[in-house]
């Protein structure tokens, strides 16, 4: 009897438990559907290491390496217009595969307004206006996980490698386990000696199969909880979602084993506050049964990876597009593009500013041929050069602008901007430019409109010759299916190109002890010449100043140096 009764005081605590823990959940619930209402329009402000952008990064180096015929943004314009700091302000995704979805997209400029374009733009829209629906996606996706340790592309290549194995060690464990919990009914204390043996021996082994099967594991984990993802959806069935919960349920279908056996393979560190979450993971050690459970599943899971990768891609592209939405009430303001569908080649933008600034200044340009930029430095040319192409690219794949109004063509993007030699490949900053532009001026070749931004053309070489090809270069990319914004410091170019090029210019007040910026963008070539006027203004030496002020006067007289 007094065992009795210490099970019954034992079961005792073990209801407490749950029923408090259960309290603790649905408040902790009731807290975090809260904060998901206020954050949206948010931007994040948790910054990501260099390991974790580049692990959420593979999934789209190895689509688009999988996929020569589309356009995708390359490495030298992502870094030029700083899109890793974009990427990261816009990231409020909750999984892994939204993040890499969102990462993809914003390398993928939609050339044409196809399905999946229209797609995203329909379910960002939703979701921005449905609150309440939205929460309750974002709840679902929430338990998909995020994990920027590795990558989700990386988890399921290690499929392809997969091999069962026996189970016999493991039904040796569980039925160890079993023996000694009938031997308490029977002999109690050789059941309770027999009981603590076993479970050191079925926790050892455990522990140590688990590690070095763990990308198998990690693999079956985030498997599940998509599966998970797609009974929960579907549960929910908001009409926006229905194309994509029906493309959800038809390739979940052949992994219903793995759905339906998810509660043992799907959860791994749990928190005290979940103890039904808890006491599965204690009775997964005592009787490996995920393990058993994911030898028997390995040769189901690697037939039908096709279907894994689609259920991943469209959460994926649920979540991007409710972190797209979240971005653009973010913004000071935004619009929706307008993509002028005629033969011609524009670029017209109202009022756009840079996403990064925290206090902007709009600016405004209509064009249908090349752009020339002068004027000093910090005067607003580069922020300019990145805006007008950060906002092709949101355009053509978030679909909202950074702007009042956008009406433009549909690019292929290009920038030459922020280049530095390459010690690496053993090339110096000329040959890392030439090689930039040169890739530029091959992108017409197929006649789809190209939108380029470089800034300072050729800067990695001596006056007379970079002028000289600076000037041929800039003719060279003045075609029909063109829009190209240059910027230099070399008058002579909007001389030289006028009869290509639209002048326009930044400029710059220079008082006795101050230098003012208003980033405002103004038509025709800079007139004003204040890089001597810069340095009285920091204080160098009046003779510096004065001998360079003579030359300068000299230079403009005779047109030699003196």
């Amino acid at each position: 009897m007094e065992y009795m009764g210490f099970v019954l005081i034992f079961l005792a605590i073990v209801i407490l438990i749950f029923v408090e823990g259960s309290i603790r959940e649905k408040k902790q619930g009731e807290k975090y559907r809260k904060w998901l209402r206020e954050s949206y329009g948010v931007p994040n402000s948790e910054p990501l290491s260099h390991d974790e952008i580049k692990n959420i990064s593979l999934y789209h180096k190895r689509t688009a390496s999988g996929d020569q015929d589309r356009f995708f943004v390359d490495d030298i314009t992502w870094n030029d217009l700083d899109m890793d700091d974009i990427f990261v302000r816009m990231d409020t995704c909750l999984s892994s595969v939204g993040e890499e979805e969102l990462y993809h997209r914003l390398h993928s400029p939609a050339l044409l307004e196809d399905d999946d374009t229209l797609h995203f733009k329909k379910l960002r829209e939703y979701f921005e206006t449905n609150e309440e629906v939205r929460i309750k996606v974002q709840e679902i996706l929430k338990g998909i996980g995020i994990n920027r340790k590795t990558s989700v592309a990386r988890i399921f290549e290690y499929v392809y490698g997969l091999d069962s194995e026996s189970n016999i060690q493991h039904y040796l464990m569980a039925g160890l386990m079993l023996l000694s919990i009938v031997m308490i009914f029977a002999i109690p204390w050789i059941g309770v000696l027999m009981l603590i043996v076993a479970a050191i021996a079925s926790i050892g082994t455990y522990l140590k199969k688990k590690k070095a099967i763990d990308s198998v594991v990690i693999t079956f984990n985030y498997t599940a909880r998509m599966l998970q993802a797609c009974s929960g959806l579907y549960k929910l069935n908001p009409e926006a979602l229905n194309e994509d919960i029906s493309r959800l349920n038809k390739y979940s279908v052949p992994l219903k084993n793995i759905q339906g056996k998810a509660v043992w393979i799907s959860t791994g560190s749990v928190s005290m506050d979940n103890p039904v979450m808890l006491l599965v993971e204690y009775i997964k050690m005592f009787f490996h049964i995920d393990l058993i459970m994911i030898n028997r599943l390995i040769k189901l899971l690697k037939q039908h990876i096709d279907e894994i990768n689609m259920i991943r891609s469209i959460l994926g592209n649920i979540d991007a597009s409710i972190a797209a939405g979240s971005y653009k009430k973010s913004l000071v303001h935004s619009c929706v593009p307008e993509f002028d569908c005629d033969d011609r080649t524009i670029f017209e933008i109202s009022e756009c500013v840079h996403p990064l600034i925290t206090d902007p200044v709009a600016n405004s340009i209509s064009t249908d041929g090349p752009i020339l930029l002068t004027g000093s430095n910090a005067s607003g040319k580069s922020t300019f050069l990145k805006t007008v192409a950060i906002s092709a690219l949101m355009a053509q794949t978030l679909g909202y602008v950074p702007a009042n109004a956008y009406k433009a063509s549909r690019f292929k993007i290009y920038t030459s901007m922020a280049l530095t030699d390459s010690i690496l490949n053993g090339e110096s900053y000329f040959i890392v430019e030439i090689k930039s532009l040169k890739r530029i001026l091959d992108a017409g070749d197929d006649g789809i409109p190209v939108l380029c931004c470089i800034d300072e053309v050729l800067r990695g070489t001596n006056t007379v010759e970079r002028i000289a090809a600076s000037t041929q270069i800039l003719k060279s990319i003045t075609g029909d299916n063109y829009i190209p914004f240059a910027a230099t410091h070399d008058i002579e170019l909007t001389h030289l190109l006028e009869e290509q090029y639209t002048n326009y210019h930044f400029e710059e007040e220079v008082t006795a002890d101050d230098v003012k910026f208003n980033y405002r963008l103004k038509k025709g070539r800079a007139q004003s010449r204040n890089a001597i006027r810069l340095l009285q203004v920091m204080d160098y030496d009046p003779k510096i100043i004065d001998i360079a002020d003579a030359m300068v006067e000299a230079f403009m007289n005779k047109g030699t140096w003196t």
